[in-house]
């Protein structure tokens, strides 16, 4: 059954990795495992460590690790905010004001260092300074950095219009996110829709919910990309007052342009026309220019290095995707996830590894297509570990037992907090990929594709994996 690459492997740990293939969980499975050591990218030992397996979250290692190789950890993204037009000397700009997209992912985000509101903040005092009393225009939201896909074609139709399936676009906003507030009554009822936090002008709802008896939330909202028309099926608790689910806001950068257009009516600055988006305005056949665009304000992202901390530790879906599209800027002047894929292969064939199982259609692992192998994982870890960036990149991992995904793993045990991992699940699938941090470091990457059994039995088998093969390291 288990043909381990062993060189002067600890018997234990031998005996450890031949208990846990033997578990029950792996009869119909395909794993691949590599155990490496970080310093000289030797590996210890390994199990189909070439097969290209559906790597889940861990996906993420790839992509931002990618970023940071290419971008740097200080790398921060810019959205300008300017006008056309002119403004009178009594306050009125016969133009529009133009918020030009640069793909920052935190833009109004809640996992931002900085205040949530402090973009629309400085927007504000940058009109207001401009002596802009009422825009005769309309405020335009240029989302065209990136292209139209803002999600993949290769995702679940279960998973879009919830908020980790969220779409990743040229001008992003709030995390593109929207939590909806239901209350159920009795077993059987419907439940009642109580609004969104925040509003989004436009969302509908068709409600095919259902109270049960159950205490888990099994909420699903479908719809798609710019739709207002969202869908709600499931079940979710009954006898709640409240009750809430995160969905994705379906045009992000339309939604900014209501929440722009609304901050300046309530603080006594007009405005003539709608909110409108390049992408709205080029199918309507109409062109767009930036040639007479007076600037306002520049305003900065946190650093790349905190991004990519919230991608890891949180498994951000929609901030993969992003440096996903950002990673194809380095070399195109329009982002696709494609390209995002083309450069992220590039890169590392680049850097000598082998990118032969690099079968992928997202930066977050969300796609139930992707493919990649242990071995390429590991060696992208050691690469990055071994690079001028290792130390920032370690700690945007979760610790194991401590933080994130990985909070309940090895809890409490002689491992906590040694490990630097990051998780990956999804139907049938659980995978590992990190470091380990003792008197000598190493790089372990597990993968598990269609186990069947509880996840939590597997999880306790992989727990005793790694105690085995790191006891006495």
């Amino acid at each position: 059954l288990c043909c381990l690459c062993l060189t002067g492997f600890a018997r234990h740990a031998v005996d450890g990795s031949l208990y846990f293939m033997k578990s029950p969980e792996l009869s119909a499975a395909s794993v691949g495992y590599c155990f490496m050591d970080a310093t000289t990218g030797r590996a210890i030992q390994s199990y189909d460590e070439k097969k290209a397996l559906l790597p889940a979250s861990i996906l993420k290692i790839v992509t931002t690790a990618t970023a940071l190789d290419l971008l740097g950890p200080d790398y921060r993204f810019i959205t300008k905010v300017g006008y056309t037009g002119t403004i009178s000397t009594d306050g009125i700009l016969q133009g529009n004001l133009i918020i030009r997209g640069g793909g920052d992912p935190m833009l109004g985000s809640e996992f931002s260092r900085h205040p949530q509101d402090r973009f629309l903040n400085e927007l504000l005092v940058a009109v207001q300074a401009a002596g802009i009393k009422e825009i005769k225009g309309h405020i335009v939201c240029d989302d065209s950095l990136f292209d139209t896909e803002g999600v993949s074609h290769k995702w679940l139709w279960e998973d879009m219009g919830n908020y980790f399936a969220a779409g990743s676009y040229g001008l992003n906003y709030s995390d593109n996110m929207y939590r909806l507030i239901l209350r159920s009554g009795t077993v059987g009822t419907v439940p009642q829709i109580l609004g969104t936090k925040p509003e989004v002008p436009g969302l509908m709802f068709a409600n095919y919910l259902r109270a049960a008896s159950n205490t888990i939330d099994s909420v699903y909202i479908y719809g798609a990309p710019f739709s207002g028309q969202r869908y709600l099926y499931g079940t979710l608790p009954a006898n709640r007052s409240t009750f809430t689910v995160k969905g994705d806001i379906p045009d992000p950068a339309l939604y900014l342009g209501q929440v722009v257009s609304g901050m300046f009516v309530s603080k006594g600055i007009k405005v003539q026309g709608k909110p409108i988006t390049v992408r709205l305005l080029r199918e309507r056949g109409e062109t767009f220019s930036y040639s007479d665009m007076h600037q306002l304000l520049s305003f900065s992202s946190d650093k790349l290095i905190d991004i990519i901390t919230v991608t890891n530790k949180r498994s951000n879906n929609l901030f993969a995707e992003t440096l996903l599209r950002q990673i194809a800027l380095t070399r195109y002047p329009i982002a696709s996830a494609s390209r995002g894929i083309e450069v992220v292969s590039g890169h590392w064939r680049e850097k000598g590894i082998d990118v032969s199982s690099f079968m992928l259609a997202d930066g977050s692992g969300l796609s139930p297509v992707n493919r990649i192998s242990a071995d390429a994982v590991a060696r992208i870890l050691f690469s990055i570990k071994n690079g001028k960036n290792g130390d920032s990149f370690l700690h945007t991992l979760p610790k194991a037992g401590e933080e994130g995904t990985v909070r309940n793993l090895l809890k409490g045990s002689r491992l906590n907090g040694s490990l630097y991992l990051k998780s990956g699940s999804i139907m049938g699938v659980q995978c590992f990929a990190g470091y380990y941090i003792g008197q000598k470091p190493y790089i372990i990457v597990l993968m598990v594709n269609n186990f069947t059994g509880p996840r939590s039995i597997l999880r306790r088998d992989i727990e005793r994996l790694f105690l085995s093969e790191l006891s006495g390291r």
